[in-house]
């Protein structure tokens, strides 16, 4: 199924790809290589066409470069002092995996695909900070991407996703419906297997009740008191009026309501204390 993507998200990865980024300057700092910048700047600001083509003809030196190989580092790693570099890259990571389908099972092929990328989500206690915002994005799109492409189970996946439930979680317990959205769609996308769901329950205290938290918000219900809600006596109507007087509102609302219906597929794990 696919989503809209998360107006804050869109937007901020849209003014990234409009900075202008020294690139030069990088090389000659030795932020990145002048091979790394040659890899960059052909699947830069072109053509979706072309980018898909220029990858293709070379998944192995992409993977290389967002992954790292025995002969070097990740271009991330690399560029680890630079933030205004590893924002950039991450959001032309995700354009990438975006645009060319094929170089998502290529990334996953590789030994550790998530090195990289799994320290960034805990750059910053900021729930705004862009680095693990973009981080998060590019790393439920990849999962996504390989659980649509193979149905055997990765144990690498299965290693990466707690660590990504643990920071999606901490948006939604924001105040921010904002951020509360963009984790919301992204469990969306990353529950599409057994394994991620079981995974996902089994952190049920960060990741299911926070969501049920945003419900009862929505009811217009205290945490710590009963609802008609939760008893069966509150129309479809009544809780949506209550969610928007809430500061929750309808697109929010309806994303968290998918997570918890993908989560009934596992009705024998979990469907007697989900109700």
């Amino acid at each position: 199924m696919s989503l809209d993507p998360p107006t804050y998200l869109n937007s901020l990865q849209n003014n990234i790809r409009a900075r202008p980024i020294p690139w030069e300057g990088a090389v000659r700092a030795g932020t990145i290589t002048d091979n790394d910048l040659k890899r960059i700047k052909a699947v830069d600001k072109v053509r979706k066409d072309q980018r898909r083509q220029t990858v293709e003809e070379d998944k192995e030196t992409y993977k290389s470069l967002l992954l790292g190989s025995g002969q070097g580092k990740s271009v991330l790693e690399s560029a680890a002092k630079r933030a205004d570099v590893i924002q950039y890259i991450l959001v032309l990571a995700s354009d990438l995996i975006n645009d060319v389908p094929s170089l998502a099972p290529t990334l996953l092929d590789h030994p550790s695909p998530f090195k990289p990328f799994l320290p960034l989500l805990s750059h910053s206690t900021n729930p705004e900070d862009p680095i693990p915002l973009l981080t998060s994005s590019f790393l439920a799109n990849l999962i996504s991407a390989g659980q649509t492409d193979s149905s055997k189970p990765n144990p690498q996946v299965n290693d990466a996703l707690p660590k990504l439930y643990s920071y999606l979680s901490t948006l939604t317990k924001s105040q921010d419906s904002g951020l509360q959205d963009i984790a919301v769609q992204e469990y969306s996308a990353l529950l599409r297997t057994k394994e991620s769901r079981e995974l996902f329950w089994k952190q049920r205290q960060d990741t299911i009740n926070p969501l049920i938290d945003i419900l009862r918000t929505a009811a217009g219900a205290d945490r710590d008191s009963d609802s008609t809600m939760w008893s069966g006596g509150a129309s479809i109507r009544s809780a949506t009026e209550a969610g928007l007087n809430g500061g929750v509102g309808l697109q929010l609302l309806y994303h968290v309501l998918l997570v918890l219906w993908q989560l009934s597929f596992e009705g024998t794990l979990i469907g007697k204390d989900l109700e």
